[in-house]
């Protein structure tokens, strides 16, 4: 079997664009000559492109050499530092850090080294910068990873600043963005000095990263309590689904077994859009054709529970004995039983609404249906805090019940919860001006409010920065070309009571439609695993063919 070279990620060249040369002053190139004109001007070759300078003194056609910009305007002016050149020999690296009078430390040469190497274009002044960032590398921060991470700086030519040079660093790293959040959650929890608030929503918001089927337990613990209390269990087991149910702050304290229906229908939500606000326009003498309009169009329900409502429906004559009030009353029960079972047994459904959602909306007021999914993360925190015996055997059947149903389409939805509270998106959802309040929960816009906040201790503002500079790593070296593109994700993962580091690259190309042509990609994942240790899983798709290696 012949196993194709792998070239991991932190070699990996990103996608860049080519567009025009641009010089700015005190830049420093390497270049050949390759035509000489009057006037001492001269036309230069770097890399790709060519550009016709000034210089101060003649060359010979065909050397090669490193020039300083000592002028842009009114034209091009370039000093030679060098003499001719070739390769990135000892003798070139001490010849070009004299010239440029340069500090002869260790750090100096290799960042010198490696300008010579890759014919990189950089200024005096960013080679001075570049020096003591090495010098002053973050913990876990290796020099051949800085080293690269100036590489990628100086050839994506965006801002030369410590915040980038460290977003390309971190951003690079496979392994350790866990291990910076399990730092976060610990300092803050020590912390006094930050503003309770600010405190709290971090810690809620890590709590999101490090558990992302807090939503989908809730759901379920609920749906249990629900189902018990509905059938013919014994009134031990009904006694402990209410008594959950209070402790989760669905029922009032004072419900007890012969109210708690009762008490449920006449909390019923009436907000738009909610399943409460069908029985409440129902009870109002809204027309029954509405209702069973709206059964017909229910998504989360199954085509045989539309049916058993509908058929309850129609048997309603709407006489004395009957009045709409009770109707409603029996629409209310089926319901809490229909949204119940599908909660069960349709864990990770699709669609923008689930029936884990609308189930909330039946039991506890004034819930609006996309405020549900973090009203279900405060009760699983609320429920895991309970010192309750029964409560506990219940959240624990509920995490049992999540890990064997897992399947593909959870796992895709713990991948979504969790880039989605990381805050990944951040910037471009602004953009788009989408649900505000929420995108401004997610961790990114929190780690920048924590740093701007000057009563941050260092040591808490320096694990914010490595962790912002991991998230904004990820943005820089996603990128395109033309059809081409790449996505760099770093993601912390929870599954099946294990956790794992997970990073996700992905290289492929566009379709003219602007989708992503499934025929033809490469996705790497490196994995951080609990037994394997590092493990990398290679996957390249050709005309739908799939070759997979596993390192």
């Amino acid at each position: 079997m012949t196993i194709p070279a792998f070239n991991p990620i932190q070699n990996q060249q990103v996608n860049i664009e080519k567009g025009p040369l641009v010089l700015k002053q005190g830049q420093v190139f390497h270049g050949s000559v390759k035509q000489l004109y009057p006037g001492q001007l001269a036309e230069i070759q770097i890399g790709e492109h060519r550009l016709v300078a000034k210089l101060e003194t003649p060359l010979k056609v065909g050397d090669s050499h490193f020039f300083q910009v000592v002028n842009i305007s009114p034209e091009a002016q370039l000093k030679v530092v060098s003499g001719p050149v070739s390769g990135a020999s000892q003798l070139n690296i001490q010849q070009l850090i004299e010239s440029l009078n340069l500090p002869k430390s260790l750090e100096m040469q290799q960042i010198v080294s490696l300008f010579l190497k890759e014919q990189l274009s950089i200024s005096k002044e960013q080679m001075l910068q570049a020096e003591n960032w090495l010098k002053n590398l973050p913990e876990g921060a290796s020099k051949k990873e800085a080293l690269l991470a100036l590489q990628k700086l100086a050839q994506l030519k965006i801002p030369f600043s410590e915040e980038t040079f460290k977003a390309l660093l971190f951003g690079s790293q496979t392994t350790g963005i866990s291990r910076n959040l399990e730092q976060l959650i610990n300092l803050l929890e020590q912390n006094n000095q930050i503003s309770p608030q600010v405190k709290l929503n971090l810690l809620n918001q890590l709590q999101s990263i490090a558990n992302p089927f807090e939503a989908e337990t809730a759901g379920v613990i609920i749906s249990r309590a629900i189902q018990t209390l509905l059938s013919g269990a014994q009134e031990a087991e009904k006694q402990q689904a209410l008594q959950m149910l209070k402790e989760a702050n669905i029922l009032p304290r004072d419900t007890n077994l012969n109210s708690w229906l009762n008490t449920s229908f006449n909390r019923i939500s009436s907000n738009n859009e909610t399943t409460g606000h069908v029985i409440q326009q129902l009870r109002s003498g809204s027309s029954i054709i509405d209702t069973i309009k709206w059964i017909n169009n229910e998504s989360t329900l199954s085509n045989e529970q539309k049916n058993t409502l509908i058929q309850m429906i129609n048997s309603f004559n709407g006489s004395k004995s009957q009045p709409v009030e009770l109707l409603a009353k029996q629409l209310h029960v089926q319901l809490l039983k229909a949204y119940s079972d599908q909660s069960v047994s349709q864990l990770f459904s699709k669609g923008h609404f689930t029936a884990k959602e609308q189930l909330l909306t039946l039991l506890k007021p004034n819930i609006h249906l996309e405020n549900a999914d973090m009203e279900l993360q405060s009760i699983k925190r609320l429920l895991n805090a309970s010192e309750h015996q029964g409560t506990q055997r219940l959240v624990a059947e509920g995490n049992a019940l999540i890990q064997s149903a897992m399947n593909s389409q959870g796992i895709l939805k713990g991948l979504q919860s969790t880039l989605e509270s990381l805050g990944l998106s951040y910037e471009a959802a602004m953009n788009k001006q989408v649900d505000i309040e929420k995108i401004t929960q997610s961790l990114k816009p929190q780690l920048l409010s924590l740093l701007q906040d000057t009563s941050t201790p260092t040591e808490l503002k320096n694990v914010a920065e490595t962790l912002l500079a991991r998230l904004n790593g990820m943005q820089l070296l996603s990128g395109e070309n033309g059809h081409q593109h790449q996505i760099v994700m770093q993601i912390p993962l929870q599954f099946l009571g294990k956790q794992v580091d997970a990073t996700v690259q992905w290289n492929g190309r566009m379709k003219d439609d602007g989708k992503i042509d499934s025929d033809f990609a490469r996705i790497l994942f490196y994995l951080n695993m609990e037994t394997l240790k590092e493990t990398v899983i290679d996957m390249q798709v050709q005309n739908r063919i799939v070759t997979i290696h596993v390192y």
